[in-house]
């Protein structure tokens, strides 16, 4: 059973607060990613089931798992909503339930398209911009 649109925005309309700016993939989807799902959808072919990985873009969208731009029709979010105890992700008996802010960043993440986002170790680093001072004098470089 499909999640309805209507319930997953009143579940939306009281959950946590979310990010003010769009939902960032390494800080808030894949630490959540990473301790709900990888342990059966990630990189480990030994312990990989249903042929889903979660960790790979691609995968996770050719499977239905991530509809970007619509969660209600995003198995995932199925999946960590439903009451369902043969369905539920992750099950039971991992004891590791998605919290309804979990719920809620992950339903965000999916409705602005669902970016992925190399690990921030290997992306390249840049140089930020200094922020600007109202009276330069008292700057000092030396």
């Amino acid at each position: 059973m499909r999640v309805p649109t209507s319930i997953l925005l009143l579940s939306l309309s009281i959950a946590p607060a979310l990010p003010a700016g769009p939902v960032d993939f390494n800080r808030d989807i894949r630490p959540i990613l990473s301790d709900k799902c990888f342990m059966c959808h990630g990189p480990d072919e030994a312990t990989l089931e249903a042929g889903l990985r979660l960790d790979i873009r691609e995968s996770a969208i050719d499977s239905g798992a991530i509809v970007p731009g619509d969660p209600g029709a995003s198995e995932l979010i199925h999946r960590i909503t439903t009451t369902d105890r043969s369905d539920v992700m992750p099950p039971p008996k991992v004891k590791k339930p998605v919290s309804e802010k979990e719920i809620a960043l992950l339903t965000q993440w999916i409705e602005e398209g669902a970016a992925y986002e190399g690990h921030w170790a290997f992306q390249p680093i840049g140089n930020p911009e200094p922020p600007s001072v109202a009276d330069e004098a008292w700057i000092t470089n030396g």
